[in-house]
């Protein structure tokens, strides 16, 4: 348990530091690069959290004593975040640095809101991942940081726009992340009874199954639709679904015996007690 409490914090700490990534666009060479391929990002993200989430359902119903338990697990995560969705009014979700309207400071607060909760979950659905398998973890981190990236990219300029300063930006944005440790303190708590294991880690797959469904699909759909870069939007999901199994084969089965984990006949790991 203490090899998931190290892991989950740190891989909490660097996705709070995508909070700062806005910062990029005062270089103008990589600033021009982010712009053009940050729809890509997001695409990229899909198809690794698509793949993650398929691990993280096999595993809790490997694991749960109730196969509707854990379907309803999933379920609920789905239904938590799409509660978030319509619960925070006028939650911004732009995928590309321009946009058609103006924002004001009551946007920028409201961004500021929706964000501090978001992260919320996404520090809940952060540890079953580390629980399952540690590279299941490390996949789960790269897909969340990336697509906190997009996000608070977006969020810079929405801040941006309505009035605060580069520093105060990017400070308010690092605050707000800083919520995930939160999410990571609850779930840890659960985690802590061996029986929410299972549940928590249907709930995380529920959770990346509503952030691909509802925003990055579409958004990659329209933006290809849009600019007619299917290939560049289907080449960017795939390379995704590869990163993610690829973590999920990089250690050997003998290297997985020599590790101070306990492994299931699916081949997922959890640390030993």
């Amino acid at each position: 348990m203490t090899t998931t409490i190290f892991f989950s914090i740190l891989a909490a700490l660097i996705i709070m530091f995508a909070s700062l990534t806005g910062v990029v666009f005062a270089a103008k060479t990589l600033g021009g690069w982010m712009n053009r391929h940050l729809t890509y990002f997001a695409t990229f993200s899909a198809g690794v959290l698509i793949v993650l989430a398929y691990h993280l359902i096999e595993e809790a119903f490997h694991e749960g004593e109730s196969v509707a338990l854990v379907a309803a697990a999933v379920i609920a995560g789905m239904v938590i975040l799409e509660l978030i969705h319509h619960i925070l009014p006028h939650q911004h979700h732009h995928h590309e640095t321009h946009h058609d309207h103006a924002h004001t400071p009551i946007d920028g607060r409201r961004v500021l809101l929706s964000d501090a909760i978001h992260n919320v979950t996404d520090g809940v659905i952060i540890v079953p991942a580390f629980i399952v398998d540690w590279k299941i973890g490390v996949a789960a981190t790269a897909g969340i940081f990336l697509h906190e990236v997009v996000q608070e990219i977006s969020e810079y300029f929405i801040l941006r726009e309505a009035g605060y300063s580069v520093r105060r930006a990017l400070a308010l944005n690092f605050a707000a992340s800083s919520t995930i440790l939160i999410g990571v303190a609850i779930a840890l708590l659960f985690a802590s009874f061996g029986t929410f294991v299972s549940i928590l880690a249907g709930i995380a797959a529920g959770g990346f199954l509503s952030v691909v469904i509802r925003d990055l699909l579409p958004h990659a759909v329209e933006s290809a639709r849009a600019h007619g870069k299917w290939p560049q939007h289907t080449l960017a999901a795939l390379l995704g679904v590869a990163l993610m199994l690829g973590m999920t084969l990089v250690v050997s089965h003998e290297d997985v015996e020599a590790s101070p984990l306990s492994c299931t006949d699916a081949g997922f790991c959890t640390p030993r007690a």
